[in-house]
């Protein structure tokens, strides 16, 4: 028989007791030894060490879900269901042993099968019966039969409350409630990720496949979790390591799974430094990323909007000024407003508050453009008495609510307006933490106002279609109380200043702020609350393309001792705010000071009163746009306290040539490392085994290193006709031991002799000989060709097993 250099035979020898011809290199281990390549133990002990690492796959899917549920319900549920269905594929897939074959069968094809497995089927139905079970004994357990059994009914409750789990977590603000209908989508997911990784591992051969699932079921969670507080950078680092680990524990080759995992080490952290670079340009792993499935999802109508809007009672309040609605425990400046409610949404006749509302368990999230502004946190303990309604008040926009148990809340995300799901009783007590903007008019000066033309839009036609005859009216006046302004901030300020300069204050104006009470107001009465002064303000504004609302809520209250504020009917103020780019919402107050009146708290005539924690807005100094535009990059804001969370849901803002250069110089370190282990590995394993594999493992690379030294690549030399070239080629000292090995080679691979360890060692110590008579003897291109072979991948990805070619490396 003549073979190549490359472990295959290419011609085949006589059959029977017949000896074939010499090789150059070693064909597969012996048939009737039990470490035969494709049925030893040590291969079913690399799928078993492959399970640790499909386990942690399937942990770190279950670690996703972190940004949609609060880790403390989520542990008790992800454990479980990545444990027990590896548990159970190890149970129901382990091979069932057959005899080793002997003899010339050992080459047939039936031979190279390996051991049977079990079939797949009583592992499917196992498999879904002990879900059923895990999930009622821990999601449904007080539903279930003695708190472990599930009926037929809790069984299609299950089922149910799968298939509706990802609507209903799109229609709730994250943190999602950890009830067991929401909670069973992410151990669905973990399961199947485990379950599909553990049965690929036992019943294939195949590398990659194991991680499939994992990878593909954690696009589950990084979907879900958009907009969620949090980052997915971690997980996805922990899921590329957990691959890495798997690549490395089931690499073909001999060798433990134990081994093969400390070998790979380079890789798994090459991998999870990958992941950690490019995590935060994905999408989905910050928190402001877009699309947002959220958007997308229409929530259920559980907050009811009926009964009266706080817009319609400021004159009611205004009656009673003296009656409390509501106590403030914590630090709050004395010109502090008490946001209650946000109207955005204008329809000629009244102003209605955004219906957009989302569940949430307390967290409201970030949607404002506020990059150009600071910000401070506070924290206030707010005490209801007879405020009544479903409006929770707070400082500005609120960061996070804690409401009492059993009291159940919503949050529309854009305005960050806080509702119950019920009228507010007395005694009711909650915490909100608030993070207030200071807003600098040098940096509001010149921004340009937001995009949204919802903000802007009002209807022009009546229901016969007819045009309103106050349009016109509102811009004819709007555009003379802002002439000469340049610019957006400018004729805000000049349209507040017109407003309160030319009309009065009076607790007894009629209600109402249609088109037709405005026009009353604006051309004939000239007299109202703070409702005509802010709706007129509001639409006015939109009349010049200003995008506005209106806000309903209180100024700062009394303080009644001990650091607590309460806030009466008679604080009720209302006020417009326009948007701007890089600073979100910014207040305006049009209503003029009140004098002499029962409960007045507000300013003084004339005066601006200042948003929580903001600058009072007198006009702006006369500053060039280059000025202002400089210091809106770099404004000093020493002295104002940092909110802690600022930025927290923020993009990361990495550069995208550093994350390539990061990636890069990730790759390239981490194929650097394997390079330079490679030879080291390749010798290794071939130096191991048997003295019959240690043998055959030399001469292979003795054909290797002749290989490179001249001999033709794949040709059909006999290992005697290797043994002949080598010879006339070396020195004698070496060259003469060549035939003599031929022999042995020819010996172990074909016949029925077992070399000894000397044999095995006097062979490798002519190998190292032969590599170093060659090397020092290389001319300089011969060494440039052995340097390019080393950093060849085809020669890393076979030395690593992960490639199912069996080239050698060199070559």
């Amino acid at each position: 028989m003549s073979t190549t250099l490359d472990d295959r035979p290419v011609e085949s020898g006589p059959t029977g007791d017949s000896r074939p011809g010499g090789a150059a290199s070693a064909p597969p281990a012996r048939p009737n030894h039990p470490r035969g390549r494709l049925d030893r133990p040590d291969a079913d002990h690399r799928s078993l060490w492959s399970l640790i690492p499909v386990t942690l796959a399937a942990l770190s899917v279950g670690w996703a879900f972190g940004r949609t549920f609060e880790t403390r319900d989520l542990v008790p549920v992800i454990l479980p269901s990545a444990i027990v269905p590896v548990l159970l594929s190890v149970a129901c897939s382990r091979p069932v042993r057959s005899p080793a074959p002997s003899g010339t069968a050992a080459w047939t094809g039936a031979a190279r099968r390996g051991p049977a497995v079990r079939p797949l089927w009583p592992s499917l139905i196992i498999t879904v019966v002990c879900w059923s079970l895990v999930l009622s004994a821990t999601l449904f357990r007080d539903r279930a039969a003695g708190g472990f059994l599930p009926s037929i009914g809790l069984i299609r409750e299950i089922w149910s409350a799968l298939l509706d789990a990802p609507h209903a977590v799109l229609s709730v603000v994250a943190p999602v409630p950890g009830d067991a209908e929401m909670l069973v989508l992410p151990a669905t997911c973990v399961w199947l990720a485990a379950l599909g990784g553990a049965e690929l591992a036992l019943r294939t051969r195949t590398v990659v496949a194991p991680a499939v699932p994992s990878v593909l079921l954690f696009a589950v969670p990084a979907v879900l979790g958009t907009g969620g507080p949090g980052s997915n950078v971690a997980a996805s680092v922990a899921l590329a390591g957990s691959v890495g680990l798997l690549l490395v524990a089931r690499r073909p080759g001999r060798g433990s799974g134990l081994r093969n995992l400390s070998i790979g080490l380079p890789l798994v952290v090459a991998s999870s430094v990958f992941a950690g670079a490019i995590g935060p340009a994905l999408p989905g792993a910050t928190a402001r990323e877009a699309p947002d499935l959220h958007t997308l999802v229409e929530p259920p109508t559980d907050v009811r909007l009926g009964g009266a809007s706080p817009l319609d009672r400021i004159s009611a309040w205004l009656q009673t000024p003296e009656r409390p609605l509501f106590t403030v425990s914590g630090p709050a400046p004395a010109e502090r407003n008490w946001r209650l409610a946000v109207f955005d949404s204008y329809n000629g006749v009244r102003w209605a508050p955004a219906d957009d509302l989302r569940t949430t368990t307390g967290r409201v999230p970030d949607r404002e453009d506020t990059s150009v502004v600071s910000k401070t946190a506070e924290s206030h303990l707010v005490t209801i008495k007879e405020l009544g309604g479903i409006w929770l008040p707070a400082a500005d926009r609120p960061r996070e609510i804690r409401p009492p148990a059993g009291l159940e809340i919503s949050v529309e995300q854009h305005s960050g307006t806080v509702a119950a799901h019920r009228r507010l009783p007395a005694g009711t007590r909650y915490e909100v933490d608030s993070r207030v903007p200071v807003l600098d008019p040098n940096r509001l000066q010149f921004l340009p106002v937001g995009t949204d033309p919802a903000f802007i839009t009002m209807p022009d036609k009546d229901v016969t279609g007819e045009p309103f005859e106050a349009l016109p009216v509102f811009r004819r006046l709007a555009e003379e109380a802002t002439t000469g302004a340049s610019f957006p901030y400018q004729q805000a300020l000049r349209l507040a200043s017109w407003l309160r300069t030319n009309y009065r204050y009076d607790i007894t104006a009629t209600p109402g702020h249609s088109y037709r009470n405005l026009q009353f107001f604006l051309e004939s009465g000239k007299i109202g609350t703070s409702e005509q002064f802010a709706t007129a303000f509001a639409v006015m504004a939109r009349t010049l393309n200003l995008p506005s609302r209106v806000v309903v809520g209180f100024s700062s209250g009394t303080d009644i001792g001990g650091g607590v504020r309460e806030v009466r009917a008679g604080d009720v103020v209302a006020w417009p705010e326009i948007e701007f780019a890089g600073a979100g919402w910014v207040p305006f107050f049009p209503t003029p000071g009140r004098q002499n009146e029962p409960g007045d708290r507000n300013k003084a005539p004339g005066q601006d009163v200042a948003q929580p924690g903001t600058v009072a807005s007198p006009p702006p100094p006369q500053l060039t746009r280059d000025q202002v535009d400089a210091g809106i990059e770099g404004t000093d804001r020493s002295g104002v306290a940092p909110d802690p969370h600022d930025g927290e849901d923020k993009d990361s803002g990495i550069p995208w040539w550093l994350v390539a250069a990061i990636i890069a110089a990730v790759v390239l370190l981490g194929y650097a490392m394997l390079v330079f282990i490679a030879p080291r590995v390749e010798r290794r394993r071939r130096r191991g085994g048997t003295p019959n594999e240690r043998v055959l493992g030399a001469w292979q690379l003795i054909g290797a290193a002749l290989t490179r030294a001249g001999l033709p690549a794949g040709s059909a030399a006999t290992a005697q006709e290797v043994a002949v070239y080598g010879g006339a080629l070396l020195p004698a000292e070496v060259g003469a031991r060549l035939p003599a090995l031929a022999d042995l080679v020819n010996d172990c691979a074909y016949g029925e002799r077992v070399a000894t360890q000397q044999e095995a060692d006097d062979a490798w110590s002519l190998c190292a000989a032969l590599e170093g008579v060659l090397r020092r003897e290389s001319s300089t291109t011969s060494r440039r060709q052995r340097v390019l072979a080393r950093w060849r991948p085809r020669r890393v990805i076979g030395v690593f097993g992960l490639s199912r070619g069996r080239r050698e490396w060199g070559q």
